[in-house]
């Protein structure tokens, strides 16, 4: 893999396939990420599409850099990727997460280039142009449910949880898509409660006070846009960390990404590289002759079992032989 910058605020190009074939020219594909390569999220998916596209694809990413950029500047860094687009003329876009989907996805298809997307939050309501007949893709959808299931399983208390996220675009979609307004709701016979803050002290207090307020375990979802009281933006790392010194019940999540040593212990989770794999699937089908518009979206089609196994000595988890067997450990 070779990286190219431009400038901070300009191209980050990464040219992630580059092996020759003996079936012929590669074909052109460009991927515009949300975020950056070194993003574990999307160096996952990237490395999902380089195993299973580059034998055949050339495949160009474009970095929107959206975690680092300020927003405001956002309009412009995709104008830019959209103008290297219109050069690099390729035969089709694969696009990371909401951010850069949003900006570019319908003109991007209104140059005639077939667009698949991934780790998109938000539907037709947020996106209408998603029914383009030029776009289809990866709805990425937490497993809300089998976590719920799983957990019921490992755990010794099992009557109630919480799910605690960021209050985000992307969570704001996946809650209001499972939950509707509700933010309580009884699963397999566990009581769920639902707290989405950017703010540091109330989501840190959520789970130092868990214990005492009768809830059993927490599930965190995204936690990036999370502020301290000067408005500071806070690290998740750093903020995950504080959280797995004072928790005094076990922490879940519903990515893999945020799984490890003084993160979440496990669960049920979507992976960034299953996302990846399902979104080069559905790219191969196109640029093999299938045309996109009968290809519908899918939501996630499968989440994995991910565990660190400190995290599982730290909360007293313990799996059964059949889910161990199935379980990616960390560590």
């Amino acid at each position: 893999m070779a990286i190219r910058t431009v400038s901070r605020y300009m191209l980050l190009a990464l040219c992630i396939g580059c092996a020759t074939s003996n079936a012929g020219p590669l074909k052109q594909v460009a991927v515009i990420q949300s975020y950056h390569p070194q993003y574990n999220w999307d160096a996952q998916y990237l490395q999902a599409l380089q195993d299973n596209m580059g034998e055949k694809c050339q495949l160009t990413a474009y970095s929107m850099d959206t975690k680092q950029l300020a927003k405001s500047d956002w309009p412009e860094k995709a104008a830019e990727i959209q103008q290297s687009i219109r050069r690099l003329a390729p035969e089709l876009v694969i696009i990371g997460d909401d951010n850069a989907f949003s900006l570019m996805a319908e003109s991007i298809a209104g140059m005639g280039i077939p667009v698949v997307f991934l780790g998109v939050n938000g539907g037709r309501a947020q996106y209408p142009f998603i029914d383009n007949p030029l776009i289809t893709g990866v709805l990425e959808r937490p497993f809300f449910v089998q976590n719920i299931r799983h957990m019921r399983k490992v755990l010794k208390r099992d009557k109630h949880f919480l799910i605690l996220t960021d209050d985000s675009p992307t969570m704001n979609n996946a809650i209001s898509e499972f939950f509707g307004d509700a933010r309580t709701m009884v699963i397999h016979g566990t009581q769920v409660d639902v707290l989405m803050t950017n703010n540091r002290e109330q989501w840190l207090r959520a789970i130092s006070s868990a214990s005492e307020r009768g809830i059993d375990a927490v599930i965190v979802g995204t936690h990036h846009t999370i502020h301290d009281h000067n408005g500071q933006h806070v690290s998740p790392d750093a903020l995950m960390n504080e959280a797995w010194g004072q928790a005094e019940v076990p922490i879940f999540s519903l990515w893999d990404i945020f799984v490890g040593e003084h993160k979440a212990a496990g669960g049920f989770t979507v992976s960034a590289y299953q996302e990846g794999v399902t979104a080069s699937r559905l790219a191969m089908m196109i640029l093999n002759g299938t045309p996109t518009s009968s290809i519908k979206p899918l939501n996630s089609l499968s989440g994995h079992y991910v565990y660190s196994r400190k995290g599982m000595q730290h909360w007293n988890i313990h799996l059964s032989s059949l889910t161990a067997s199935q379980t990616t450990f960390i560590e």
